[in-house]
């Protein structure tokens, strides 16, 4: 699927829904891209302003830990973690990206709180700069996700 050509969310949005974006510090322009996306797209289907709030946290490593405080809390309906962290010459990067990944996941199925993954792992941060379409798509995710599953618990 080419960046952009990803399904639209067509549901029925509650505007009383709360999605809290926690994004990671490092590579700062590329972030901000994404972060930004997702805002807009949240904003662009009717969320409310005051219920789309950013955590910024240090790195990737640290988004699935401020993830689970805010489901615990119960300050949140939906999350969208955004990072990039890039290969370098040892392994520890890919060892961050799939802690990153099954945190998020252990959170997600913890606490039944939609965590969209948009934590992007890439060679070269070249890569990234060609996907900053990702905050919107898991914008899009997030309130897919949220329909489900009011429509189930229903």
């Amino acid at each position: 699927m080419k960046p952009g050509s990803y399904p639209p969310f067509d549901g029925a949005v509650n505007t009383g829904w709360r999605v809290g974006i926690i994004h990671a510090s490092y590579y700062k322009e590329e972030i901000e891209a994404l972060v930004a996306g997702a805002e807009r797209a949240l904003l662009a289907h009717g969320l409310l302003r005051s219920h789309v709030k950013r955590y910024p946290v240090y790195g990737s490593f640290e988004i699935p830990l401020v993830g689970a405080a805010l489901a615990r809390e119960k300050q949140v309906d939906a999350l969208i973690g955004i990072g990039i962290i890039v290969e370098g010459e040892t392994h520890h990067a890919r060892l961050l990206a799939e802690q990153a990944t099954r945190g998020m996941m252990d959170v997600q199925l913890q606490y039944g709180v939609p965590f969209a993954f948009e934590v992007l792992y890439v060679d070269d941060i070249a890569h990234v700069r060609t996907r900053l379409d990702k905050g919107e798509e898991a914008a899009l995710a997030v309130l897919q996700s949220l329909a489900s599953l009011e429509r189930i618990r229903a």
